[in-house]
């Protein structure tokens, strides 16, 4: 993941608008997107510009007992498997591509189903 921009940068880029540049200009003079500089006057507007906290990483996953639950529990759902190992489900989903454990559910087809189906219309119609 991406770095936010340090504090410094973003009074810069504040006390540079204030010298009464415009926001165009100022975002092309520090390399920035013009959204960045509205939402920072935003912030600034609202008393801090200090970056959020990221409470978001990517957690580690003991890989044995997610094998181990996945085996145990084969026709559990990812948010199921998630809830169990406490984790998020798209956070499941990498770890078991990543593991090469795939959960795809197929159909199973019995004789019986194949012949309900009736005769194959080319196969007919070439005898």
């Amino acid at each position: 993941m991406a770095k936010a921009y340090s504090e410094d940068l973003r009074e810069k880029v504040i006390s540079h608008i204030m010298s009464g540049c415009s926001k165009r200009e100022t975002a092309r003079v520090f390399n920035i997107g013009e959204a960045t500089v509205y939402n920072w006057l935003r912030l600034h507007k609202e008393g801090s510009l200090s970056p959020k906290k990221r409470t978001d990483y990517p957690r580690k996953v003991d890989e044995q007992k997610l094998r181990e639950y996945v085996a145990q529990n084969p026709d559990h759902t990812l948010k199921q498997i998630a809830a169990a190992l406490g984790l998020k489900f798209q956070n499941v989903s990498k770890w078991l591509k990543r593991l090469k454990i795939t959960r795809k559910k197929r159909q199973h087809f019995t004789k019986s189903a194949t012949k309900k189906s009736g005769p194959n219309l080319k196969i007919s119609l070439r005898k």
